[in-house]
Parts: structure tokens; sequence; C-alpha cells
């Protein structure tokens, strides 16, 4: 069996472009793995999954802790982040980054990172409050319509690909040999919901997902199995808590609280008249 592999300058500069966007944007996706459908984690500030109509504000906290052969536990500082979203869909998101463990706050002068998407303009901007400055993104407010052949586009959240075009003349072609990874053995991947639940004053529909590697799925000896626990609310379109349970990387949780359904000030999705503003040349355009 041979797989086709095409390689073309022009998507490997788009697509390198929206990686350096899409690293200020850690902990904010559409389309969450596992979950069969499109999930929108806190924020849903991607082009792609804007959220209209369904203003709140909260507080994010990611916590993690694995679990070492020998029993020994390993905490990580606690993660928190602010999210904003108003009537519109724009938002906001406030990180400030945990020192590291053993590291006293005194010793390392924090540095936060604040992300504003506006899918009204179509800009993106990250803010240095340092330096006051900020990096303004651009990308189309509109999404594009299905292509001619039928086919809808698809989001990635910061990219929405229209379905690929047969490779040009001019395009390299290589020949791989995927034989090998055909033999190996598929994950079993099971689903189950869990009803629903009020989190922080919000009601959320849970679903879990689990995954059984068996016996040299990923050359392990032993079957491994992942559970991944997703509670999202209806009504804000937002994941308000989700757990991951993974013997190769420990446990994680990610959970809203300080749920708040008041529109946001205006104020904190425009950039400060006092900021210097960069745009790199890099623009996603309207495919």
């Amino acid at each position: 069996m041979k797989l086709v592999i095409v390689c073309s300058l022009a998507v490997f500069s788009l697509a390198a472009g929206a990686m350096a966007q899409t690293a200020v944007r850690t902990g904010v996706f559409s389309g969450g793995a596992g979950s069969g459908g499109a999930v929108v984690f806190a924020g849903g500030g991607s082009p792609g999954g804007a959220v209209s109509g369904a203003p709140y504000s909260a507080e994010q906290v990611t916590e993690h802790v694995q679990t070492l052969a020998d029993g020994t536990h390993i905490t990580r500082p606690a993660e928190k982040a602010l999210y904003y979203r108003d009537s519109l869909g724009r938002t906001r998101i406030e990180r400030t980054f945990p020192m590291p463990p053993g590291v006293p706050e005194s010793a390392i002068v924090r540095h936060s990172l604040i992300e504003i998407n506006d899918p009204v303009s179509g800009a993106h901007y990250t803010l240095d409050e340092r330096r006051r400055t900020a990096t303004k993104f651009s990308f189309p407010p509109a999404l594009p319509a299905p292509s001619a052949n039928g086919a809808a586009a698809r989001s990635t959240g910061w990219l929405t690909l229209a379905p690929a075009p047969p490779p040009a003349a001019s395009q390299a072609v290589a020949q791989v040999d995927v034989a090998p990874y055909a033999q190996r053995k598929e994950a079993q991947v099971s689903h189950e919901s869990l009803g629903t639940q009020t989190i922080e004053g919000v009601l959320a529909e849970g679903m879990r997902t689990t995954m059984v590697f068996p016996v040299g799925a990923v050359g392990n000896d032993r079957p491994i199995t992942t559970v991944h626990e997703t509670w999202m609310s209806p009504e804000l379109k937002v994941v308000v808590l989700s757990k991951d349970s993974d013997p190769r990387n420990g446990e994680s949780t990610i959970r809203l609280t300080n749920i708040s359904r008041a529109e946001p000030d205006a104020a904190l999705f425009q950039v400060p008249p006092d900021y210097q503003i960069t745009e790199p040349e890099t623009v996603l355009p309207n495919r």
C-alpha cells in the first residue's frame, strides 16, 4: 500500500503562518478531540468558532498531577486564565504563567499574555503589558462558502480549509510506503453519555470517551486505557469542566470558576490607545 504526499510550498507557507498565530492561543480550541462534534473550549475565540449572543466571563484553572511508577506524585503549579466574551462574539484571554516548582514569587517578574479576538473586524491581537505593544493578525470576518463541488469547507480554528485541489504538475509528489503502519492495532474507542449536572451555576452535558490501546498498538506490552471526560454548556457553548486520565502523562483537570453571565466591559476588547500596534505581513487569505 502506498500513500501519496503532496508537498506544496504555498500550502506550507500558509500553514507556517497559521502555526505562529495558533501559538498564542494555547488552550482555546474548536473541535475537541474525542467529542464527535464541535467543542469550543473556554473563549471560543477562533475565526471559525466565534459565538455570539452568549456573553460571559470566568476564570479557567488548569491542574496536572503525574504519578511515577514508584508512587511519587508530581503536581504542577496551577495555571490560571481569565476569559471574557461579549454578545458580539469578541473574546479576551488574560494568562499569567506560573512559577516553576521551588522558585520564589519574588525571584522572577511574572509575565502575562493578553489576547483579544474580534471576529467582527477580523482581527486578533496579542498584547504585551510591559512593553505597551500589540501585535495584530488579520483574518476574513466572514467564513468561506462551500466549494464549487459541493463539499463544505472544514474549519481548523485559525484556518478554514476547502477540500484539497488535485496536485498541479509543478508540485513535488513523494511516494511513501505505509504498509508497516497499517499492521498496527487500532485503539478501541467508546463513548458514554454522563447526563447533565449544574457546574458553577451552569447546566452542562457530560460525555466520557474511553480509549483502550491493545498490546502492540504503540509499542506497549500491556493494554493502555485513557479516559477523556468533558462537561459542555449548551447555552454558553463552552466546556466548563474537562478531565483527562492517561497513565503515560498523568491526570489533568481544566475547569471554569466564577462564571458570570453579565455583559463584559466593551473596553476589554479594544487595544489601549497608548499601545504601539505592529502587523506582520502574514495575513490569512479568504480562500
